[in-house]
């Protein structure tokens, strides 16, 4: 659009004033105004303005002059150049045929008295609605306009004259992580990736970013290892696909409430939450997402679940009279038991789940929590193997020997039954206090191993490759070390919250660098010491005798941290036993028993 059209579209727009208030604009002044009393608009959503555009603009003004009057306004040291800076920066570039600079002195200019909506409303016109206008200029444009005149999507959109989708997406480029940002100036990231990458919060962008080109792979000294190709996109319907099932998280098939207010700090539901695909229906396509709503934050979704458990289990807790950790887990449909969780081994499904609801019901059922991931979440009846029942678990056969395994009286078996309720009970206490003890005493273990060891000779390059190897064995071998432990303490070193993602490739690599170096020192302790300890399976007690010799050696005190944990911990009717425990501790004095709430004969054996 010419400046003339510019001219006359404002002319007639400003007499038309949502107030009424703004009289008819004046005609301009046309000046002839020294180049050096001309200078850039702040306001100027162009930012980027090629070298060679310049020399080109330059060329033809040197033999036809500058056709066009700039359009400016005057300010208190000199001219603001509303419409023209391509004009001026070329009038300042021209040369003579020896290729010595040979500036105009003076450009014709059309002076205007115009307030500062009026100059966005011009520049908006010049610079956006060109067809060679660079997307991120397009998007800083858009986001000024928007803070400047206070308005929504919707009526910058109808300002402009686009739709509401387009603008919105365009707004959205300019929360685009940095790596993308000059990917797309270097012409490496077509526009349509980074449009579908900045729909997302700056972690996940760059959990996208690390999917959006093809690699090749190559040795690195011992390492085979893979490296995007940049220019190289994978398919768009792929990468969108590949979005859709890792970070897309369908509400409709999510195993909590979407009205739930109990499963974030901040008490935000699903539903009225701006990270998901209903609350910015403009940025994706119908076939994208159609009728269906999904989560955008993964973190959220996984941290929303796993809270849902723990919620379930304090409801089933409280009706059961028992403690929250009593309550079982169970994967229904796998027979082996897990660390956290019983299988058909130990736990036979009556009620709740596809499989066993033709079993018989009996007297000894309990309350559980599947985490099948098709049924998770879901209340389920089981009867536990250390229940005794007589329906579900047939009475051994007489061994070799001849002996009965039922060779005691009724009332023995029953105070030999309640008696293992009761070690399970303290075996299920003293190992959520272990759970917590072993992770402080990690994290002084892991300071203490930073101050002690300076390993500055290890490369910048090589050992954020070292640490972000060692995460991603950690991640598929031991994500239980990872999360419980290592993404327990981050948050704490580093300062921010969420989840702290390392990905496979360059990405994981460049995450990890972000870290301090003292922060990674400690997260390499993390990773190779945080296994010490950990529960057994169904939140059965583990030896705790690897983190003791730990926290000797780099001069921790475990017996201090246990006693603050179990008093921190325990419920109020406890706390007396266990402040005289943590006084005892404190003063230093030898043989404290620790207090067995639920059973004298529990041994840890550790």
């Amino acid at each position: 659009m010419s400046e003339k059209a510019v001219l006359t579209k404002v002319t007639e727009t400003v007499s038309a004033n949502v107030n009424d208030k703004k009289k008819q604009a004046e005609q301009p002044d046309y000046k002839l105004i020294p180049r050096k009393e001309l200078q850039p608009s702040p306001t100027n959503p162009r930012r980027r303005i090629g070298e060679q555009s310049i020399e080109s603009l330059a060329a033809s003004i040197k033999t036809q002059g500058i056709l066009e009057p700039l359009i400016v306004r005057q300010k208190e040291n000199g001219f603001e150049i509303v419409c023209g800076e391509r004009r001026w920066r070329a009038a300042g570039a021209v040369k003579d045929e020896h290729g010595k600079l040979t500036p105009l002195e003076t450009i014709p200019c059309l002076v205007r008295e115009l307030t500062v909506e009026q100059v966005l409303d011009i520049q908006i016109h010049e610079n956006l609605h060109r067809e060679d206008v660079h997307p991120m200029d397009e998007a800083y444009g858009y986001q000024l306009l928007k803070e400047k005149l206070g308005c929504d999507i919707r009526e910058l959109a109808l300002r402009v004259g686009k739709p509401e989708g387009y603008v919105h997406n365009r707004l959205k480029l300019n929360s685009l992580i940095e790596e993308a940002q000059k990917d797309i100036d270097d012409e490496h990231l077509p526009l349509v990736y980074a449009l579908e990458i900045a729909k997302y919060t700056p972690d996940i962008q760059q959990v996208i970013y690390g999917e959006v080109y093809k690699k090749q792979g190559r040795y690195e000294r011992s390492d085979y290892v893979y490296e995007p190709i940049k220019g190289q996109t994978i398919p768009f319907r792929s990468f969108v696909e590949w979005i859709n099932t890792n970070i897309h998280h369908l509400l409709g098939k999510a195993p909590f409430s979407t009205k739930a207010t109990n499963l974030r700090d901040d008490g935000l539901a699903c539903v009225k939450c701006p990270d998901r695909t209903g609350a910015a229906v403009s940025l994706f396509a119908s076939d994208q997402i159609g009728r269906k709503d999904a989560c955008l934050d993964p973190s959220c979704f996984r941290q929303k679940s796993v809270r849902h458990i723990e919620v379930k289990r304090v409801e089933i807790a409280e009706r059961s009279g028992i403690d929250p950790l009593q309550v079982p887990l169970v994967r229904s449909w796998s027979y082996s038991d897990g660390e956290t969780y019983l299988g058909s081994q130990s736990a036979v499904v009556i009620g709740g789940s596809k499989r066993g609801e033709d079993r018989k019901p009996c007297g000894d059922s309990v309350s559980a929590i599947d985490i099948e991931p098709d049924n998770y979440g879901k209340t389920l009846q089981v009867c536990l193997r250390s229940s005794g029942c007589k329906i579900h678990w047939k009475e051994s056969k007489p061994s070799m020997n001849g002996l009965s395994s039922d060779t005691s009286s009724n009332e023995a078996a029953a105070a030999a039954d309640l008696e293992s309720k009761r070690a399970r009970r303290e075996e299920i206490w003293n190992a959520k206090v272990a759970e917590v003890v072993r992770v402080r005493v990690f994290k002084e273990a892991a300071e203490a191993f930073e101050k002690r060891f300076g390993i500055t000779s290890v490369g910048v390059e090589f050992f954020p490759q070292l640490l972000a190897k060692f995460w991603r064995m950690s991640s598929s071998g031991d994500s239980s070390n990872l999360k419980a432990v290592v993404k327990t303490l981050l948050p704490e070193w580093v300062g921010e919250s969420g989840d702290f993602h390392v990905a496979e490739g360059r990405s994981g690599i460049e995450r990890i660098k972000t870290l301090k170096r003292n922060v990674q020192f400690r997260v390499l302790f993390l990773l190779i010491h945080g296994h010490k300890g950990s529960l057994g399976y169904n939140n059965g007690y583990s030896s705790q005798t690897e983190v003791r010799q730990l926290a000797r050696e780099f001069k921790v005190d475990y017996a201090l941290i246990d006693a603050e944990v179990r008093l921190e911990l325990c419920a109020k009717k406890h706390h007396e036993a266990h402040k005289a425990y943590l006084d005892a501790v404190q003063a230093k004095k030898k043989d404290v028993a620790i207090p067995r709430l639920f059973s004298e004969k529990w041994d840890p054996r550790d």
